[in-house]
C-alpha cells in the first residue's frame, strides 16, 4: 500500500512521518485491497486536523478526518475511524453473498419443507 503524506502549515518531521505510515500501514490487515491512502495533514491555530483518504481497488473511496490537540492524537483517531470503515466495507462484502449454489440441503429439512 503506498501512502501519500502532504503537511499544511508546517514543516513534517521524519518522526511524524514515519508516525503516520506506521499507523496505516496497518488498515492492510482489515482490507486486502487497499491500494494507496493520501493523508493530509494541517496545523491551524489551535488544532491539528488530519484528513484521509483510502482507495480501495474495485470499491468506494473511503474519507475520514480527525482532530486532536497534537498531531499523534489525530492520526491514531484517524487510523481507528479508517480501519472502522475498511472492517464495515469488508463485512458488507462477505455477508451479502448469496449461498453457494453447489451446497446440499440435508435430506430431513427438504422433506419436512415438502410437506407442508
Amino acid at each position: 500500500m503506498k501512502i501519500n503524506l502532504t503537511a499544511r502549515h508546517f514543516e513534517l518531521s521524519d518522526a511524524l512521518r514515519r508516525h503516520v505510515e506506521d499507523q496505516l500501514s496497518r488498515l492492510d490487515r482489515y482490507h486486502q485491497r487497499t491500494s494507496r491512502v493520501e493523508v493530509t495533514l494541517t496545523e491551524e491555530k489551535r488544532e491539528r486536523r488530519v484528513e484521509a483518504r483510502a482507495f480501495v481497488d474495485g470499491d468506494y473511496d473511503i474519507h475520514a478526518e480527525a482532530t486532536a490537540g497534537d498531531f499523534r492524537t489525530a492520526v491514531n483517531r484517524l487510523s481507528e475511524k479508517l480501519a472502522r470503515q475498511l472492517k464495515r466495507l469488508r463485512d458488507k462484502r462477505v455477508d451479502h453473498q448469496a449461498p453457494r449454489l453447489n451446497e446440499e440441503i440435508p435430506a430431513e429439512e427438504a422433506i419436512e419443507g415438502s410437506e407442508s
